[in-house]
């Protein structure tokens, strides 16, 4: 019991709370007594088993601060209280994956991977790509302090329509070193803090970026196709008669909530300057910078180097998947002279804002 209990523990994200009051924050389990919170507290640095349980100790090591109970083992859930205290303490199962210990030494040639998008980027393309030379897909899509967790969901347009149901708010930047070898992940995190976790524990991160104009353009058909409205705001503006009155309608709503946390994904991948960026005009060339090459051959060895990667891409190029515009049922159709009107705007809104500034910060004027 005390084994399994100490694995379980060590591959699992949890969260962390009184039920009188609200969660403190998530916690990770390491190794046989350490803990790593989203928030630092000495009275949650270290952990030990007991019957059916375990105990928090303080940062002196030896100082007991709270006892919990396990009273469900799936998901994992444990009650108990602070020491001296009568409050009711849970720590609850947020995300789970399998012990690391049963893999095979090879899988250490794969490290776990994290494609890390501006959305309409090509994230589902790229993670395709890796599937066909042997990555495993977690079927978690990352954001800042949250994740969609697709897991056990058909990999359709559904798991797009409603998102938040299947939300699940956690620190992110406790997942890198639960992320298993030869797995891919993918997600849009424009937080530092969260991508420098992930360098940290040696996960290959890779971003993608594409023309500010084209991802505009992808977005608001995307959102009228396949993505339920949140609100009635949200409803009017797809309920305008006039496409160019649905774009501006577009902007104004998603401007806080989508168009400037993609500017953001820019300027967040701009500054990794150490890291490979990949354009998504490259990538669907099939023909990537050498400078590009370079830095992907060390990481892509153990799966045939670049020249494994660009035979993959090929393979990918037109399958369906997802978030593909092309083929997606209610796809909004427009004739030549509203696209065309559209794509004026596009361009008035990207030459006219911040955009124009991050577009340019790879290469797009």
């Amino acid at each position: 019991m005390v084994l399994d209990l100490r694995l379980l523990l060590q591959s699992r994200i949890f969260t962390f709370g009184e039920y009188s009051t609200h969660a403190y924050g998530s916690l990770r389990f390491d190794g046989d007594s350490r803990v790593v919170g989203s928030y630092l507290h000495p009275r949650e640095t270290f952990y030990r088993l007991i019957d059916h349980g375990l105990e928090f100790l303080c940062a002196d090591g030896f100082s007991v601060t709270a006892r919990l109970e396990l009273v469900q083992e799936r998901p994992l859930l444990f009650h108990g209280s602070t020491v001296g205290l009568s409050n009711c303490l849970y720590l609850r199962e947020a995300l789970a994956f399998h012990p690391r210990s049963g893999q095979l030494p090879t899988t250490l040639l794969r490290p776990a991977v994290l494609i890390n998008t501006v959305p309409k980027s090509g994230t589902y393309f790229l993670q395709l790509a890796f599937q066909e030379l042997g990555f495993r897909p977690t079927d978690l899509h990352l954001g800042n302090a949250s994740l969609h967790n697709n897991r056990n969901l058909l990999p359709d347009v559904g798991i797009h329509r409603n998102p938040q149901a299947q939300e699940v708010s956690l620190a992110v930047d406790l997942l890198p070193p639960l992320l298993p070898f030869g797995s891919v992940t993918v997600g849009h995190i424009d937080d530092r803090s969260v991508l420098q976790a992930f360098m940290e524990a040696n996960v290959f991160l890779l971003f993608v970026v594409r023309d500010l104009r084209d991802v505009l353009w992808s977005l608001f058909r995307f959102k009228l196709a396949v993505v339920d409205p949140l609100d009635d705001a949200d409803r009017r503006w797809r309920s305008c008669s006039l496409s160019v009155e649905r774009f501006m309608g577009f902007v104004v709503y998603y401007w806080n909530r989508d168009i400037l946390h993609i500017a953001n994904c820019f300027r967040a991948f701009f500054a990794f300057g150490e890291l490979p960026v990949l354009r998504y005009e490259d990538l669907l060339a099939g023909a990537l910078p050498e400078s590009t090459e370079r830095q992907l051959e060390e990481r892509l060895q153990g799966c045939g180097g670049v020249a494994a990667f660009l035979a993959a891409l090929a393979a990918a190029r037109d399958a369906p998947t997802s978030t593909l515009s092309r083929g997606l049922p209610g796809m909004p159709v427009f004739t030549a002279e509203e696209e065309q009107q559209i794509r004026r705007l596009i361009q008035a809104l990207v030459a006219g804002t911040c955009l124009a500034e991050v577009n340019a910060l790879f290469g797009y004027h």
